[in-house]
């Protein structure tokens, strides 16, 4: 019985730390000191990309990186959102660990999860920076 309660309350204690999504709306701005690339409109039919990074305990004493076409453009922390200016065209989005990340930080900073999207001139998509209860991270389309 005890063996029973023992992984009940480990289970539920697990399971509370996916990240969840907020709104890219009510998430805080990424400061500029932790967006480095993307960040000026280079023609005038770019499109924008706004990732938001989820909230929740799992994850949340680290930064995680988002790279763009294979440029490190932002680390973000838990709840915050960051806004680039992509020429339109193929994208591929990666995200992970920050690979700036030190002590406990640093590790598995060499996994990466990417996705392709296709953005076309003066569009604007939103996606979103999960991470699941074993530490992994995703990336996928998101709401405003």
């Amino acid at each position: 019985m005890i063996k029973a309660c023992a992984t009940a309350v480990a289970f539920i204690f697990v399971a509370g730390c996916a990240s969840e999504p907020i709104p890219a709306t009510t998430a805080k701005e990424a400061p500029t000191s932790r967006l480095l690339a993307f960040q000026e409109k280079s023609a005038p039919n770019d499109g924008k990309l706004v990732v938001t990074r989820d909230i929740g305990f799992g994850g949340s004493g680290c930064f995680y990186a988002v790279a763009i076409n294979g440029t490190l453009a932002a680390r973000l922390d838990v709840g915050e959102t960051s806004r680039f200016s992509i020429s339109p065209g193929e994208v591929l989005l990666r995200v992970g660990r920050d690979p700036q990340g030190k002590g406990l930080c640093a590790f598995g900073k060499s996994e990466w999860t990417q996705r392709e999207t296709v953005l076309r001139p003066g569009e604007t998509k939103f996606f979103r920076l999960s991470i699941d209860v074993n530490g992994k991270t995703d990336i996928e389309r998101g709401d405003m």
